[in-house]
């Protein structure tokens, strides 16, 4: 296929010669007026274009910045009177023209100019596939340094988390048990407090609370260092849900708020599992709002999947911190090894499920739990 050779003059005996010049090396396209030939480039852009200066309606200056518009690439040349050459000149060092040729023309040099200009597009081409060769392999580099350094840093926190491991296993127990007695100890000194009393109610439910988060550290910790095996039977995220919520002790200032679809189908599941991710969730919640405010559990199912919704109204979590939540070891609480959130993941996706979090600063946090049913509990 030939190179393509736009001619632009309002003379026709002009732009008659200038074909005849070209027509066997080129593919030409010529056009007796400026608005013509932009019509062309709006469709299809050419290599090289040779333009008069002086037009009716649009002179050839304006014609050049025109067509950059539609075919930035092309190598252009203007053909002026001797008067023109400053406007020429300009052209040049505001690089919308590649080259100036003065009227009357020698046929010779003109050939050499538009050989030259159709070797100056193929090398900026070849320039501009070179650039965006080298960009794309730039590009492939970063990210492959990008999931280098991942790998380097999850090796890096599988090895903490083997020592961590190691660790726990040999003093987990033994801290479960003081703390066990603390917390009862604390639920009978409560009973034995008097309703005027409210200092010593204060103290206790600080002592609940921090028992509380001991026994989620130490919890997390052995969790995460022993791999359970995912035991499925049939169950009801609701009756799980309130056992749950049976099974735990909420500060005072805490409101739990129960929206539970009655009409939600079992599912396959682990109960002990489930049990664990609502409790972390729970914590996690409790920890947000400082121990005073409402956590609203709801459930309902869109057919295929049963789906959990725990908000609170506490502080919420910032965009930053939330592309990292579930990251082993990250965590922004002064009391926390950064496990809670990674373990629920991790025994969501043993069910097949999913899990998202969508949180608003100072407002509160919804994590939407979606579980898919199993074939044998879904109801016609």
């Amino acid at each position: 296929m030939k190179p393509t050779l736009m001619l632009v003059d309002d003379e026709s005996r002009v732009l008659e010669v200038l074909v005849k010049t070209f027509e066997s090396q080129y593919q030409i396209f010529s056009f007796t007026g400026a608005h013509d030939a932009l019509e062309l480039l709006k469709r299809q852009p050419v290599q090289v274009i040779i333009t008069d200066e002086r037009m009716p309606k649009m002179n050839g200056m304006t014609f050049l910045k025109e067509a950059k518009v539609w075919a930035p690439n092309t190598v252009n040349i203007i053909l002026t009177a001797y008067t023109d050459i400053n406007v020429a000149i300009e052209a040049i060092n505001s690089a919308v023209v590649y080259r100036y040729v003065v009227k009357p023309w020698d046929t010779d040099d003109l050939r050499t100019i538009v050989r030259q200009a159709f070797e100056r597009y193929a090398l900026v081409q070849e320039n501009k596939k070179l650039t965006d060769e080298l960009i794309a392999k730039n590009a492939a580099l970063e990210q492959n340094l990008k999931q280098l350094k991942e790998t380097q840093e999850k090796l890096l926190r599988q090895e903490k988390l083997a020592v961590v491991g190691q660790l726990t296993a040999s003093i987990g127990h033994e801290l479960r048990n003081p703390l066990s007695r603390i917390k009862a100890s604390a639920a009978l000194m409560r009973n034995e407090i008097l309703p005027e009393e409210k200092e010593k109610k204060e103290l206790l439910q600080i002592i609940d609370n921090e028992v509380m988060i001991s026994t989620k550290i130490i919890n997390d910790l052995l969790d995460y260092s022993r791999d359970r095996k995912t035991i499925f039977k049939s169950g009801n995220f609701n009756i799980i849900i309130d056992e749950t919520l049976m099974r735990m002790r909420f500060p005072d200032e805490v409101e739990v708020v129960r929206e539970l679809a009655s009409d939600l189908p079992d599912n396959q599941v682990d109960e002990g599992q489930i049990q664990q991710i609502l409790i972390n969730l729970m914590l996690n919640a409790i920890q947000a709002m400082e121990y005073s405010g409402k956590i609203y559990v709801r459930t309902h199912h869109d057919g295929d999947a049963a789906i959990v919704e725990i908000k609170d109204t506490g502080c919420g979590i910032s965009n930053e911190n939330l592309e990292r939540i579930f990251e082993p070891l990250f965590t922004t609480k002064p009391k926390g090894i950064g496990l809670g959130m990674c373990i629920v993941k991790m025994l969501i996706e043993k069910h097949g499920g999913t899990i998202g979090i969508t949180s608003r600063e100072n407002i509160g946090t919804t994590v939407k739990i979606r579980i898919p049913f199993h074939p044998n509990f879904m109801e016609n």
